[in-house]
């Protein structure tokens, strides 16, 4: 079978034993990404990572964005966990996206 395992199951992500990726590679791979979506405008992102933990901070023009952005960091290898602090920026009407989906009260 090809891809090196014949029983069906991948051993991807399972590096060597007591391997673990820096924080600057991590860092990096995020920033990558980031700056390779499409969907994502990361501008105004900051991005810092300790023990393996990613977080952003600043700003995004949409909760899909912000979504988005936390979908980005959390596919790179070596992430344990994402600290999503995006806030999603207001709207030239004053409004940000975020209570744009909540109902109107009377």
């Amino acid at each position: 079978m090809q891809g090196g395992y014949e029983s069906g199951q991948s051993h991807r992500g399972r590096g060597p034993k007591n391997y673990q990726r820096s924080d600057d590679r991590i860092c990096e791979d995020v920033c990558d990404r980031l700056s390779d979506d499409h969907d994502v405008d990361a501008s105004d992102i900051d991005v810092s990572v300790s023990n393996r933990e990613v977080t952003l901070s600043g700003e995004v023009d949409s909760k899909q964005a912000k979504r988005r952005a936390e979908d980005c960091a959390d596919s790179c290898s070596g992430v344990e966990h994402v600290q999503n602090n995006l806030r999603v920026k207001k709207s030239q009407s004053g409004r940000n996206d975020d209570q744009s989906d909540k109902p109107k009260t009377k």
